[in-house]
């Protein structure tokens, strides 16, 4: 039986969607009812702020577009920009940064543009939608925190990060879209659905943390192996390739391959290896030394095998060294006996 809280949220949103149909899109400034649906936190957008910027801005020099950049989009989000973005880069990275973002924006302003309209407004809100089938999904959960609908100059498409918060627990919802208005509406839908899972892990992950618990590769491959399996709990019925955001060709790939890279991550684990050294298997960036995304895949298969014994309302309340020991484990079972892949056997 659906929850008093969820019962309430499915009426809300169905009245906003009347609301909606019946008068056009507003900016989400003027107040679209996004902010209803999220029950206190508000979506900040910082997207209305780079069109008004971009407005002024497209016929004009790169020298001078940094500087209004500057007057109309990023002093107004300072923090935004400083926690979510730039994350501590020096002002060379910053400006190697903003010039490689503002050279690449103008083929898509359109299409942020519309994305811009079609995510601020409720009725057509592919974030309203993943929210409340999220909550539906994980009715314990509760957003805590703002969302910012921001620009990540190409960095993430989205990210959990400390926003407004000295303590430097990841805590809010950065959505970059520049990244997410190149998305399909099933891929857009399912990376919200990825990065709500993260917030509702992190709650608890993070309440107590040390240094050292964060510290091995295990960790990052839980992480994202938990996230990929929560899309799938919330977005049911999807091909596995569109979850870990591979095409199919990749995705057999590194299924025939998994064996051999379950050793050659467990190696990693064991020996201690830092993020500059197992980084690549989570974004590709560096071709040839790992599987382009290959954590992805070798943590959903981890999880899904810790999941034959757990629910992910149990996983999200393991303590970091849990959570470490069951990597170990399995990467150490995936190599040794060649694994027979439980995707395979859905």
């Amino acid at each position: 039986m659906l929850s008093l809280r969820c019962i309430s949220l499915i009426l809300a949103v169905a009245f906003v969607l009347a609301c909606a149909q019946a008068a056009p899109a507003k900016p989400l400034q003027e107040n679209s009812g996004l902010d209803n649906v999220f029950d206190g936190p508000k979506v900040i957008n910082i997207v209305d702020d780079f069109l008004v910027f971009w407005d002024q801005a497209k016929d004009q020099p790169l020298y001078r577009q940094r500087r209004l950049w500057m007057q109309l989009v990023q002093s107004k989000h300072p923090d935004y920009f400083e926690r979510a973005v730039y994350r501590g880069a020096g002002l060379t990275e910053r400006r190697a940064l903003l010039n490689d973002f503002l050279l690449r924006v103008p083929a898509q302003v359109e299409a942020i543009r519309e994305f811009n309209a079609n995510v601020s407004n409720v009725g057509t809100s592919a974030l309203a939608e993943a929210y409340v089938l999220f909550t539906l999904r994980f009715p314990e959960y509760r957003q805590a925190h703002d969302i910012y609908l921001g620009l990540s100059m190409y960095t993430f498409d989205g990210a959990i990060r400390a926003v407004n918060n000295d303590e430097g627990a990841p805590d809010t919802l950065c959505l970059g879209a520049e990244v997410l208005s190149s998305y399909s509406s099933d891929q857009l839908r399912i990376a919200l659905a990825h990065e709500l899972f993260h917030l509702y892990h992190f709650s608890f992950l993070f309440r107590n943390p040390s240094l050292a618990d964060f510290q091995t590769a295990s960790m990052p491959l839980m992480i994202e192996g938990m996230a990929v399996a929560g899309a799938e709990a919330v977005y049911e019925r999807q091909p596995l390739a569109a979850y870990l955001h591979f095409s199919e060709d990749e995705l057999s790939s590194q299924q025939e391959a998994i064996a051999g890279n379950a050793k050659r991550f467990l190696e990693l684990v064991q020996t201690g290896a830092t993020s500059q050294s197992y980084g690549a298997w989570f974004t590709g960036s560096d071709a040839g030394a790992a599987p382009p995304r290959g954590a992805y895949l070798l943590g959903y298969e981890v999880v899904n095998r810790v999941l034959a014994g757990n629910r992910l309302e149990q996983m999200v309340r393991m303590t970091p060294a849990e959570l470490r020991e069951h990597a170990d484990e399995q990467l150490a079972a995936m190599a040794a006996d060649g694994i027979f892949l439980v995707s395979l056997a859905r």
